[in-house]
């Protein structure tokens, strides 16, 4: 071989290894050849989390293979060229999930919580006219509509339920005389709440709220004409917390938390309401909060130093025990719903869902179909989708679905209720109740 030859040679090994060499470092930087438009573009990719994790997958109607596994949860969808994509889910007995996605160059759009929802329920209470209960478990308690409390086949009250613990140790409701009656299902017995507070001679005519202390299924709460009274369960007494001075009254609302209990006094002649805060460990008054303007129609502890405040003006307070700080969060607000660990909280509105993410700082805010007819929201266990009930339906909701693609009706029916521990959604169904098994 020849010097010019070997020089030849070696010139175009540099010049191929140059090409090479950038194909290849543009091409880990991202960068493909749209051959159907001959544009070289840095390319993106999807990611998504089924569940159940088994779920078909497609994108834009051609078949994806599931990389889901126990070392891997989702899958991952790569080399995309930027533009919209519609990823769709299906599996056998459950409703087909669809979203649309904008892939733009060198990311990933992330979804990681895509749920189906059951497309059939399994009866666990056939016998007919349902109209209210609740779960605890693989337990139930069902209200029928002629006030008949039903618990294992056998009628335990009558009346309309108040409230109940959350282990199923006792529940309290309402008989239609109006006294308040404590089940305790342990022992099979009724306590007769209301007659306890009259041996204290408390008036109970304009009694309002009356609930068992999550935190404490020893005690009972209960509010009277003037009164806020604590019962002890086991020996049968009850004692006064607060007593409401002349010119001022009791909202009929409580709320409890692990340290703290909370209710609301309003003055008539200021027009204006103070919350106060309960030490539960030492059996204290330790606060009372600013003046707020109007009546408190309800409350909600968001954490154990953040409580929410709902007003008759329907604006939305949070009032900050530590430091004693009342401020508005929202307006013209019908009823509010945090989340367990307290990072999120929704507000229903006349027209519009609010969002309040206080530990991303962020805010969204939907508009739901039929807006208007929403009466109540609950929170899914992973706390990305809601479940809204309808008068005649329920449906359930992914918050990262911005253009409401899946706003999947799960049944007809009513008085919702989600067990997130079971992962299992309930609701009365033409007099029974179903059972919806959510995938995990």
């Amino acid at each position: 071989m020849t010097r010019r030859t070997r020089r030849t040679v070696f010139y175009v090994l540099v010049v191929l290894f140059v090409i090479v060499g950038s194909i290849v470092v543009l091409y880990a930087d991202g960068w493909r050849l749209d051959l159907s438009t001959f544009h070289t573009e840095k390319v993106g990719g999807i990611y998504v989390r089924a569940f159940p994790q088994d779920a078909s997958i497609t994108l834009n109607g051609q078949p994806i293979p599931n990389q889901s596994n126990f070392l891997s949860h989702g899958t991952l969808i790569s080399n995309l060229y930027p533009k919209n994509y519609t990823l769709g889910l299906s599996l056998p007995g459950y409703d087909a999930w669809k979203e649309n996605a904008d892939v733009a160059p060198s990311l990933v759009v992330e979804m990681k919580y895509a749920v189906l929802v059951p497309r059939d329920g399994t009866a666990v209470a056939t016998t007919s006219d349902v109209a209210n209960f609740f779960v605890i478990g693989n337990d139930h308690v069902d209200e029928h509509s002629d006030g008949a409390i039903i618990w294992r086949g056998l009628t335990i009250g009558t009346g309309a339920i108040v409230s109940h613990s959350t282990d199923l140790k006792n529940m309290i409701y309402r008989s239609p005389k109006g006294s308040y009656m404590l089940y305790d299902f342990t022992t099979q017995k009724t306590l007769n709440l209301t007659a306890i507070l009259q041996k204290q001679r408390a008036s109970t005519g304009a009694a309002g709220d009356s609930i068992i202390d999550p935190y404490n299924d020893t005690t009972a709460l209960a509010i009277t004409a003037n009164r806020l009274w604590s019962i002890d369960l086991v020996a049968q007494t009850a004692e006064v917390i607060d007593a409401a001075s002349s010119g001022s009254s009791f909202a009929p609302t409580i709320a409890a938390s692990q340290p703290f209990l909370a209710w609301s006094r309003f003055t008539a002649a200021s027009g204006t309401s103070e919350i106060a805060i309960y030490d539960k460990f030492s059996d204290e008054l330790v606060e009372w909060s600013p003046a707020i303007q109007g009546s408190t129609t309800a409350l909600a502890w968001i954490n154990n130093d953040t409580l929410g405040i709902l007003q008759s003006d329907d604006s939305l307070d949070l009032y900050t025990v530590s430091s004693n700080s009342v401020r508005m969060l929202a307006s013209d607000v019908k009823a509010f719903y945090p989340t367990a660990d307290g990072n999120l909280l929704a507000t229903l509105e006349p027209q519009s869902v609010e969002i309040f993410d206080f530990a991303g700082n962020d805010y969204y805010r939907f508009n739901l179909p039929d807006m208007g007819a929403v009466q109540n929201l609950a929170w899914y266990k992973d706390e990305s989708h809601l479940f809204v009930d309808y008068p005649d339906r329920v449906a359930f909701f992914d918050l990262a679905d911005t253009s409401l693609a899946n706003v999947t009706t799960i049944s007809q029916g009513a008085a919702p209720s989600y067990d997130p521990r079971a992962n299992a959604f309930y609701l009365a169904n033409q007099g029974n109740v179903l059972r919806f098994d959510f995938p995990n």
